[in-house]
């Protein structure tokens, strides 16, 4: 069930710095990070193509960032039409490299999300989550795979369940933390809209938020 949250999740009013929520004339790049406070978190961020004619978008995470701290979690990146219909979505991009973003290099493993879709004008989100809480269907409505469990990771095992959040997916070795960053290349505008405020997007989602809690 979705609710609006009465708290954002930890890191976004530092999002909301770095992903300015100022229209620019021009398409752009933005550039989100912040902190999970549960494993099934889901984090929405709305944005804008402009212009008359179809745009490719390139979106990505430099989350993993294996051997270089602060070593995120895996993400796994959709992007949804105002409707809350699904378009696409990736767990590994299997990308290993560097890509620039307003003149920054981030860097990104195999295990991170990178991929490019071609989009109409007009408002869409983009959904960050981390592995394996895979969306239930084609729509937005429909949730995700650990709605009910914030402590997956733990339960399932992963990384040799060492800590209470955020294991890895390989061994006891594999400590990740609850860190991710997010890119989203050649959009006219991106923010996370405030709880309540996603209507104001186009959106036909009832009780949708920027960020929501699950329940205990």
């Amino acid at each position: 069930m979705w609710k609006l949250a009465r708290t954002l999740l930890r890191g976004v009013a530092l999002v909301g710095i770095l992903g300015a929520a100022a229209l620019p004339v021009r398409a752009a790049d933005f550039d989100f990070l912040g902190n999970f406070q549960n494993d099934n978190d889901v984090l929405l961020i709305g944005f804008t193509v402009g212009g008359a004619v179809p745009s490719t978008v390139t979106v990505f995470s430099s989350s993993w960032l294996t051997g270089d701290p602060p070593a995120g979690f895996d993400v796994m990146l959709g992007i949804w039409d105002a409707a809350g219909n699904l378009i696409a979505f990736q767990d590994d991009g299997g990308v290993v490299g560097t890509t620039n973003s307003n003149s920054v290099p981030y860097n990104h493993g195999a295990w991170d999300s990178y991929y490019t879709v071609n989009l109409n004008p007009g408002n869409y989100l983009a959904s960050v989550t981390q592995y394996d809480n895979f969306n239930n269907g084609a729509t937005l409505a429909a949730g995700f795979r650990y709605d009910a469990n914030p402590n997956f990771t733990f339960d399932l095992g992963y990384g040799g369940a060492t800590q209470p959040f955020f294991n890895g997916v390989w061994d006891s070795n594999d400590g990740r933390t609850s860190f991710w960053q997010f890119h989203l290349l050649n959009v006219e505008s991106a923010s996370i809209p405030e709880p309540g405020t996603l209507a104001l997007l186009g959106l036909g989602l009832a009780g949708l938020a920027a960020s929501r809690r699950r329940k205990q």
